[in-house]
């Protein structure tokens, strides 16, 4: 008798694979691999800890729950586009005997989005009863071009002498209103009104 039990240390035959007193089976220390070392419930909690970590490494790289795309989706739908209206003007013309009379819109971007594509501006001009005088529609791509100064837009040509009281500025995107500007008109500054 050369060997011993492992767990209960009792001596055992040479060619033993078992222990007669406690039952230990001496197959898996003797073969040397790696699960020898290792019984069941440990081996299953390894294999527990590997699916939680490389679930938890799937789900981070597949964006759940990423934060920055999300408020990346929300700054897009608003206030991508921010001005500050700075004026409304207007002039007069007398081309072959009929008088026009047109009126623009200055204003400040204060941020735009990086890619302008998709992004209309709608400038609707109003008398003080709140009824349309006219609008203008452009693309932000024809209204805007990187200045710190006021960029003039929304050229309006009548032939009616209008009276406007206010001017708003809508940003569309998507066919959706995803941000408004009112601004009162000072009439001293238009020619034609004074």
């Amino acid at each position: 008798m050369s060997k011993s039990c492992p767990k209960c240390g009792k001596e055992l035959p040479d060619d033993a694979r078992f222990c007669m007193d406690c039952g230990y089976t001496l197959d898996k220390q003797e073969s040397g691999g790696f699960l020898s070392n290792f019984s069941l419930s440990t081996l299953f909690i390894v294999l527990i800890i590997a699916i939680l970590v490389i679930g938890g490494a799937l789900i981070l790289s597949s964006g759940f729950g990423d934060n920055n795309k999300s408020s990346e989706k929300s700054d897009e739908a608003t206030h991508n586009v921010d001005l500050t209206i700075t004026d409304v003007g207007g002039w007069d013309n007398t081309d072959s005997g009929k008088k026009s009379y047109s009126l623009y819109t200055e204003a400040i971007f204060n941020s735009v989005p990086g890619d302008l594509k998709g992004y209309n501006v709608k400038t609707t001009y109003y008398d003080s009863n709140g009824s349309e005088i006219g609008h203008e529609t452009e693309t932000l791509e024809d209204v805007y071009y990187d200045s710190e100064y006021a960029l003039s837009f929304a050229f309006y040509t009548t032939y009616k002498l209008p009276n406007p009281d206010h001017v708003k500025v809508e940003i569309i995107k998507g066919g959706k209103v995803i941000d408004s500007y009112t601004e009162k008109i000072d009439k001293n500054k238009i020619d034609y009104l004074n």
